[in-house]
């Protein structure tokens, strides 16, 4: 059983827990530099070695083409920064990621606007325990999809292994803007002999829309006890009962639901390049108001498929389970498969791709009239599709270029009644610079 988190959990952490359904990293090891970025000089780079910070400046033009309208085309000046921090210590490791910036709107119509997003990661070897404590959250002007801020244009695709896309919460888009995402977790571990451990683990998650007529605001409490084991330096098996607790804002009439799970985990390293993650069992939900989300039981499972060799990395995933709904309907049960690749082409190049697919049904049944004072839709099946491209260009050793360039479509049938969702197709076009100095060693000073 592999101990601490990684960086690349950690950023994977709200997806997972938003679905109910624990997703699998294929990525090994503390802050593990991507193997398309190490030795690349093309951009930000996530640190790799201990007491290490990268950081890099970058300015960009993006076009966007769709967004707020079939045939409407909108341009935005941004200006953004990236910071990575890592402390490899064997007993207290530290992993830090921070991406933020400033888009800078060239159509009247639009705002200037913000986005932010960080993720700490505090772990503690003490004997026989494992400790570990996690937060990750943002600050966001739209639903996200490509790249680790989410925001597409900007520069960042590819920069995190095993992360093909932050993607929205709950894997669906909406017309919502600035809106906050927060997930808190903690764990414990204890090793009763080198092969076998019991760990648990709580969380607490929200989504809070900012603006007047946004998205609707949700809450999360989960809760998730295992039982590992190692059967050798291949094959790991694990088994977990896991807990999930949703609520929605108190003027929605107070309705909740709750998941509960039992599920079956193998890990298998199948060569020095790649590694295996599958996880599945029964998920139950139940809730406040069994006429509007009946009771049910369906089956909940993930995969996840990493490749890593020499100057390539590569990721592929399939998740389903339950969400909250991305503040645009009552709950939802989702079908999502995603991936990403990179390459480095020597020091100089390296392209990287991530796209993701997902189908969506709603928990609560349309059919009935929803009771007094709840305004969330209540039906709506969904086909969600996002996903981007983009090469970058070492200029010096500290200057580097890129180009990239994104999609998204979201549809979904008459039963779906609300406003927010997104509806239709747009791209993002992007090219940029960025300044990206050699990583600093906190330890020298």
């Amino acid at each position: 059983m592999k101990v601490g988190i990684s960086i690349i959990a950690l950023l994977m952490t709200p997806g997972a827990l938003l679905c109910g359904q624990a997703l699998p990293t294929a990525a090994s090891g503390a802050a593990a530099t991507p193997a398309s970025t190490a030795g690349s000089r093309a951009g930000f780079r996530i640190p790799g070695s201990d007491g290490e910070v990268h950081y890099a400046l970058g300015a960009s033009q993006i076009v966007q083409y769709g967004y707020f309208g079939p045939s409407n085309a909108t341009g935005t000046a941004a200006l953004n920064g990236d910071v990575g921090y890592s402390s490899l210590n064997v007993k207290a490791p530290f992993d830090m990621v921070y991406a933020g910036g400033v888009l800078i709107s060239e159509s009247t119509s639009q705002n200037t606007s913000t986005y932010q997003n960080l993720a700490l990661s505090q772990g503690l070897m003490a004997g026989k325990w494992v400790f570990n404590l996690a937060d990750s959250v943002s600050f966001l002007p739209q639903a996200p999809t490509t790249g680790y801020s989410g925001i597409p244009g900007v520069g960042d695709i590819g920069y995190v292994p095993g992360a093909p896309g932050t993607g929205p919460a709950g894997a669906l888009l909406t017309y919502s803007g600035n809106r906050v995402d927060n997930t808190a977790s903690g764990s414990v571990e204890r090793m009763f002999t080198g092969k076998t451990s019991a760990s648990v683990m709580g969380s607490y998650s929200m989504l809070r829309f900012l603006d007047d007529n946004s998205g609707f605001d949700t809450s999360g409490v989960s809760g998730e006890g295992a039982l590992n084991h190692r059967i050798d330096a291949r094959d790991t098996v694990s088994v977990n009962a896991m807990y999930s607790l949703y609520t929605f804002g108190k003027s929605e009439g107070g309705i909740n639901f709750e998941t509960r799970g039992l599920n079956g985990v193998y890990t298998r390293l199948l060569s020095r390049t790649l590694s295996l993650e599958l996880s599945a069992g029964p998920q139950w939900v139940s809730s406040s108001n069994k006429a509007l989300i009946p009771n049910s039981l369906s089956a909940a499972a993930s995969m996840g498929l990493g490749y890593v060799h020499g100057l390539t990395n590569a990721q592929l995933g399939y998740s389903r389970g339950v969400n909250a709904g991305s503040g645009i309907q009552l709950g939802g049960l989702s079908d999502t498969v995603s991936g990403g690749v990179g390459h480095s082409f020597g020091p100089r190049w390296l392209a990287t791709a991530s796209a993701a697919y997902s189908h969506t049904n709603a928990l609560a049944n349309s059919h009935l009239a929803p009771p007094p004072g709840l305004t969330i839709p209540l039906g709506g099946d969904f086909s969600t599709v996002y996903g981007g491209v983009q090469v970058s260009h070492s200029l010096s050793r500290t200057l580097s270029m890129y180009i990239s360039y994104g999609a998204q479509n979201q549809s979904f049938n008459s039963a779906y009644t609300g406003a927010n969702a997104f509806n239709g197709t747009s791209q993002t076009f992007g090219i940029g610079i960025s300044y990206a100095p050699r990583a600093l060693r906190l330890r020298q000073f």
